[in-house]
């Protein structure tokens, strides 16, 4: 990898972390395919860091502590549209003690006493006092572990949860009482515009081109224009941004033949089509291999 001339990190969530798709079909195997195959004078090599339930603030360590040391050209984000709720502090750094989970080094945002935002770290699980965590927690863990190594696992847990959805009468909001993120949206803009700015300032003192790749799944949704907002916070950051949901159409294809039939995560079309876009942005911009 010393010797590539265009090295691209891709850093995300459940769906760079990809376990519905072998290796062979993930976005960068297809992307460094890809590539030897169309341009292979740009040499392009790619690396992957991928974690289930994080948002952009949690991801932060994966290019401090590995994609910054393989000296990338180009670092792209994948971006979910629940990102905007897991860069917020609400349900995140709360929830990382009171829940023990194991993720030591999983910064978040918060806000300090003059309303500015700054990075923190959750207390390490040996300095979290004793008692303080609830009876189910180990047992959390331990189903978390079970599904990370297990596909029976994983399938069991997915039919559980799909039993309990049918069987259990739908929730009514109480009178008086607001939905869990209900007024909190902007809240959610300004923790993400956060991220993507510390984002932004490594990219810029390591000279790394950064972009971000909003999956397909920002196109169904239209309440809360989570794509136009996304893209207007980009670009006051200088941050181009990669619409997959475009180039899918553009194909001729449609949106949900990117994903799984009840899953929303990729399947092996949305890789490459994720691929594919990856590849025409870096082709329309050489200079981005060049350096």
């Amino acid at each position: 990898r010393a010797k590539a001339t265009c090295h691209v990190s891709i850093i995300g969530d459940s769906f760079v972390e990809a376990k519905e798709v072998p290796i062979d079909r993930k976005l960068q195997v297809r992307l460094e395919e890809l590539a030897a195959s169309r341009s292979p004078h740009l040499d392009v090599t790619t690396s992957a860091f991928g974690l289930s339930n994080t948002g952009q603030v949690q991801q932060l360590p994966f290019y401090d502590q590995y994609a910054r040391r393989l000296h990338p050209k180009l670092l792209v984000l994948v971006f979910v549209y629940n990102d905007f709720r897991d860069n917020m502090s609400v349900g995140r750094s709360w929830n990382l003690q009171r829940e023990g989970r194991k993720r030591r080094f999983e910064p978040f945002v918060r806000k300090r006493s003059d309303g500015k935002l700054e990075l923190a770290w959750p207390l390490p699980q040996d300095r979290i006092p004793r008692g303080s965590l609830p009876p189910s927690s180990q047992a959390a863990r331990t189903g978390r572990e079970a599904m990370a190594h297990s596909r029976f696992a994983f399938w069991l847990n997915f039919k559980i949860k799909r039993f309990i959805r049918t069987v259990e009468p739908p929730r009514r909001r109480q009178p008086g009482r607001a939905a869990p993120f209900e007024g909190s949206f902007e809240d959610a803009l300004r923790y993400t515009r956060f991220t993507l700015e510390q984002f932004r300032q490594r990219a810029h003192r390591d000279s790394v081109e950064l972009v971000i790749l909003a999956t397909h799944e920002f196109k169904f949704d239209s309440s809360f224009h989570s794509f136009e907002r996304l893209s207007e916070m980009a670009a006051t950051l200088g941050i181009p941004v990669i619409d997959q949901g475009d180039y899918i159409l553009r194909q001729g294809a449609g949106l949900t033949d990117a994903r799984w039939r009840h899953d929303q995560h990729w399947n092996p079309a949305g890789h490459q089509w994720a691929a594919e876009a990856l590849l025409q942005y870096i082709e329309q911009r050489p200079e981005v291999c060049d350096g």
